[in-house]
């Protein structure tokens, strides 16, 4: 019951009914919330629950009781069609001129909807179904309520911001077998959706490494999910900049006396198509980063998860022998081609169940005699590649390094002949 109240010190997500726009804010705020083209204070929330509508009036929220008949429950069929219903401009009595003055003396959102369906000439004429649909579509747009939620995974992923479906993401998640308490490497552009909700999977027992492009790690989702310090002790950062260096540690040359490589020495060339950064700013010291490095040398991890818009294949490459034995890689990008060029990797260096999923989806809207597939929808969402590495050799279970098995002697045995005696092998 807890987590569903509103605390101090939470982050709460409204949303605007009537534009479908979505902010994050954490509570409680001095100043005022602001979505277009709504402004309230939300400092009142505190105590309340998660999923209750608001209304807006003077700058103040005032919570919107829902009505005793909803447009997902059942309604009798009564008989009627629309086919021959002109729905204009010219069903309605009220001119726009009429509604903006209505608006305009403060009348209420609820009481212009009554007058439009008062000045209709259609309204009676309409099914059941189109009735409250109407109604719903009306008071939206007159009325817009503020919905409160609770931040999600589900709920960033849902939104128009997000560049991963929920359904894509759910597909890599799954691929990837992540699990509670598991050590998994994320290669992500844009934001750290993908990075919170593995993070929010894994816990505070696990570690979850995110490589990051820009000139900072990527956190957002992070805070606003509100982890406990303890699970945000568990996430790792490292630059996408500095995965060269992975590559370069074995030339003796390049290296100082600690075995790192040198950030000094020019001769170590970054591969090709690893992502530039937009903006230049303070350049990423490569000291801060150290002991993440050592990580990624010393320690096998169980998930490899790339979702970036540019080429993955040298990050696929360098990251190859981080994955320890029967590790899994998810690889999402838009393009076949690049997927193709990391499956003929991987393939070469010894994999299992390779497969490559073009990953459709389709909204389909179900409601009691009214179910269809939405007008406006994504179909494509890229391609998904998964496989698990394999290794030579015999390994323990829970072990990275493989058993070393000494070969038997062969034992000699002699042989005795009439003549002499002969040492043969058997």
């Amino acid at each position: 019951l807890s987590m569903s109240i509103i605390s101090s010190g939470c982050h709460v997500v409204f949303q605007n009914s009537k534009t479908g726009e979505q902010k994050c804010v954490r509570l409680p705020r001095n100043s005022d919330v602001y979505i277009k083209p709504l402004s309230f204070q939300a400092d009142s929330l505190v105590g309340q629950r998660f999923g209750q509508k608001y209304q807006v009036v003077k700058h103040q929220l005032v919570k919107v009781e829902e009505p005793s008949q909803s447009l997902n429950e059942p309604l009798e069929h009564c008989g009627k069609t629309n086919e021959f219903i002109k729905d204009d401009s010219a069903t309605q009595i009220l001119s726009q001129n009429d509604i903006e003055e209505m608006k305009s003396k403060g009348v209420a959102g609820d009481e212009i909807v009554r007058n439009l369906v008062e000045n209709s000439t259609t309204f009676n004429v309409k099914t059941e179904f189109s009735k409250a649909k109407w109604l719903k579509k009306k008071m939206n747009k007159h009325q817009p309520n503020i919905i409160v939620k609770k931040p999600s995974i589900r709920l960033f992923a849902s939104s128009t911001v997000s560049k991963l479906r929920v359904d894509i993401l759910a597909k890599v998640i799954n691929n990837a077998n992540v699990w509670s308490g598991s050590k998994a490497i994320v290669v992500e552009c844009k934001d750290d959706l993908l990075t919170s909700a593995v993070s929010q999977r894994v816990g505070d027992k696990g570690t979850v490494l995110q490589v990051f492009e820009q000139r900072l790690p990527h956190i957002m989702y992070c805070k606003w999910l509100d982890f406990k310090p303890k699970h945000m002790s568990a996430l790792k950062y490292y630059p996408l900049k500095f995965l060269g260096k992975l590559k370069s540690d074995s030339q003796e040359e390049n290296c100082d006396g600690n075995g790192l490589a040198n950030p000094e020495e020019e001769s170590i060339e970054q591969p090709p198509g690893l992502g530039k950064r937009k903006r230049e700013g303070r350049p990423v010291n490569f000291e801060d980063y150290k002991s993440v490095y050592e990580l990624l040398k010393t320690e096998k991890f169980d998930s490899l998860i790339i979702s970036a818009h540019y080429d993955p294949f040298p990050v696929v490459e360098l990251l190859w022998d981080c994955l320890r034995s029967s590790g899994n890689l998810v690889v999402q990008t838009e393009y076949l081609s690049v997927v193709l060029q990391c499956a003929n990797f991987v393939n070469s260096r010894g994999c299992s169940e390779l497969s490559i999923v073009d990953q459709w989806f389709r909204e389909i809207q179900v409601l009691p005699g009214r179910t269809h597939p939405d007008m406006r929808m994504q179909t494509g969402g890229g391609f998904i590649l998964s496989c698990s590495k394999l290794c030579e050799g015999i390994y323990e279970h829970g072990s990275d390094l493989p058993i070393v098995v000494e070969p038997k002697e062969t034992p000699i045995k002699a042989v005795e002949t009439p003549n002499k005696a002969v040492e043969t092998m058997e």
